[in-house]
């Protein structure tokens, strides 16, 4: 009976150049997870008010914001590391995620547009998402955040059709 192959030893096996996400991504990733659960327990204010004195029911509410905001910061930033990626000739890798692996493949034949985005936090630390449009309904979005914005542009470039005679279409 053959061990099952880690994602680690997989890319070993098949040297393919995975990529990581810079450090600024990390960053970006701990200051938007714990904005977005930092608001999490202001609905129970209320109810707790209603249970006991306005001095309880504040305290309890800022202690739970504090740790909403800080599980949701750790949380995403631990996504966020886990993220990999490789250009290769045929298209882009993107693997990522904690407990259960995502490998997503994007054929560069399947490739419809890109974009890229950039939010507040990720203009002010130098990043960029890039956005990948693909044929299909599935996956018809892909979203690879947290890249240096000269690398999402580098990548969004290398994912184009070429002036080589490439074909415009998935077909």
């Amino acid at each position: 009976m053959s061990k099952p192959i880690t994602p680690q030893q997989d890319s070993a096996a098949n040297a393919i150049p995975w990529e990581h996400l810079p450090d600024a991504a990390a960053t970006a990733a701990t200051l938007v997870g714990a904005l977005a659960a930092f608001w999490l327990p202001l609905p129970l204010h209320s109810l707790w008010l209603a249970l006991w004195d306005r001095g309880v029911a504040v305290s309890l509410t800022v202690v739970l914001l504090v740790l909403c905001a800080l599980l949701g910061g750790w949380c995403n930033r631990r996504r966020t590391r886990r993220v990999r990626y490789a250009l290769l000739g045929d298209g882009l890798r993107i693997r990522r995620g904690l407990c259960f692996w995502q490998e997503i493949v994007l054929p560069r034949s399947r490739v419809q547009h890109l974009d890229l985005e950039r939010g507040p936090i990720e203009r002010n630390l130098g990043l960029a998402t890039l956005v990948i449009h693909t044929a299909g309904t599935r996956m018809h979005a892909v979203r690879l955040a947290g890249l240096k914005e000269q690398r999402a542009q580098a990548l969004r470039d290398a994912l184009l059709p070429n002036e080589t005679g490439a074909r415009d279409d998935a077909v």
